[in-house]
């Protein structure tokens, strides 16, 4: 490994102007991939300004090669840009972005880091790692956006390793300006803060720091590989460019993953479309893997049940591995926890860690999903017998209505899991972790011509 493992710098930005758009905070929306058609619809009524125009623009009546969202969404921001709604930075920047919100049963939580433009770089120079699959579909659409707009709308979530919080401090210091977006978004209640940073001491401090930490991709991997493919596409057009042209980076927001803030949800499972007989069998044969314990309810208790169910499942010593199960038409929820982690170990057949074997959504999916319910792979990845949600109340609901079959509730990936997986080349199965809260996109853009970055 090189002394310098990783480039990451400040960067002059495309940014809404307050003095044009009065409440920028309207002009925001969450990231692209978890944006429901009622969600877009809502934005595009929300703000005639709001970023999913660019980002995730409507599909129309007539659509074709030449006309498309991906052009509207380039013709959009072109217009914005005359208009002056917005504006570019004349100075390279960090971006200090903060966000605050609660967690049910925590309380009050910050998570801080900061935006800049990190040098792309190969997944196998082992500099930036992920820890999860990409999907075809995503990836194409992403890719289609970025060639026809020319520019990065969105910043991926990333984490690094700085025991010491040299950077923390120094975005503490920024903290005590007065912020250039303070919104609050709602229904959800987090707090978007975000400051601009330019001291150029500061700035270097930060750009030397970073310099010698890995990167691990905690949210955005189809992003990070859409950049790539458009890198590798535009050093075939330019190849005289140098690595510092603008395609060679790509926005991310960076944590410290030691900051005390940072919360990764579950993401739980819901079964449908089994066969009578396959639920007979996943009574009969759970027994075999698991510890059962039953937490029976009746009329009038449910809800006291339910909770000291929630309460032992998320209480688990160290080393064990236990998932609740509610199954339809059954008058109680269920305890799963593995037997014996070397039987297990022994039973999945798989040129995978340790570590990567005991995480609790491949104990789900090896045990339950495939030994006993034969749910291959394919249809996981397809999504034709599992729907998924990050809430509780929900999968229950639905169950106990009977329009699924099988609620399984998970607790959340370790965040320390997450950053070994990535050391060992090793990817996560979907839906692993859910980073909480999403940044919000529209806070900065990143257009990659080369004019637009050269210095004054």
């Amino acid at each position: 490994m090189p002394d310098s493992i990783n480039t990451v710098r400040p960067f002059r930005a495309l940014h809404y102007d307050p003095a044009v758009v009065s409440d920028i905070g309207l002009c925001l929306s969450q990231p692209y991939d978890v944006i429901s058609p009622g969600q877009q619809d809502a934005y595009y009524r929300q703000h005639p300004q709001n970023v999913i125009r660019l980002l995730l623009n409507k599909a129309e009546p007539g659509d074709g090669e030449a006309h498309n969202r991906y052009t509207r969404a380039r013709d959009q921001l072109a217009q914005w840009r005359r208009e002056g709604v917005l504006r570019a930075t004349v100075r390279p920047s960090f971006w200090v972005y903060e966000q605050e919100f609660d967690l049910p049963g925590i309380g009050r939580k910050k998570v801080k880091g900061f935006i800049g433009a990190v040098r792309l770089h190969d997944y196998a120079e082992r500099r930036i790692l992920p820890h999860e699959k990409v999907l075809k579909g995503p990836l194409e659409d992403r890719i289609m956006l970025t060639e026809t707009t020319n520019t990065q709308f969105e910043y991926i979530w990333s984490l690094y390793q700085d025991r010491a919080y040299v950077i923390d401090n120094i975005l503490d210091e920024q903290e005590k300006e007065p912020p250039i977006i303070d919104y609050v978004e709602q229904p959800i209640g987090v707090r978007h803060r975000m400051w601009r940073l330019t001291d150029p001491e500061k700035c270097e401090m930060i750009r030397r720091t970073m310099g010698r930490l890995k990167i691990y991709i905690a949210d955005g991997h189809h992003r990070y590989q859409t950049m790539l493919t458009i890198r590798d596409r535009m050093r075939q057009r330019f190849p005289d460019a140098g690595p510092d042209a603008p395609w060679e980076s790509i926005m991310m927001f960076l944590v410290n993953s030691e900051h005390e803030g940072l919360s990764i949800l579950p993401t739980h499972r819901m079964l449908h479309g089994i066969q009578v007989e396959s639920l007979y069998k996943l009574g009969a044969s759970i027994l075999e893997h698991f510890h059962v314990k039953k937490y029976v309810f009746r009329d009038g208790d449910e809800g006291e049940v339910r909770r000291r169910w929630l309460r032992d499942l998320r209480d688990v010593g160290k080393g064990e591995h236990t998932i609740g199960a509610y199954i339809v038409n059954t008058n109680g929820y269920y305890l799963l926890t593995l037997r014996d982690e070397e039987a297990y170990e022994e039973l999945v057949r798989l040129d995978f860690s340790s570590e990567w074997k005991l995480l609790d959504v491949n104990i789900l999916n090896t045990l339950i999903l495939e030994e006993i319910l034969g749910i291959t792979e394919e249809q996981l990845s397809l999504s034709t017998s599992i729907t998924y949600t990050k809430d509780v109340d929900e999968a229950l609901e639905k169950v106990r209505t009977g329009e699924m079959q099988v609620a399984l509730i998970l607790n959340p990936t370790a965040l320390s899991d997450v950053i070994t997986i990535a050391e060992n080349d090793e990817k996560m199965p979907r839906k692993s972790t859910h980073f909480y809260p999403k940044p919000v996109s529209g806070l900065v853009f990143y257009p990659m011509d080369e004019a637009f970055h050269a210095p004054d």
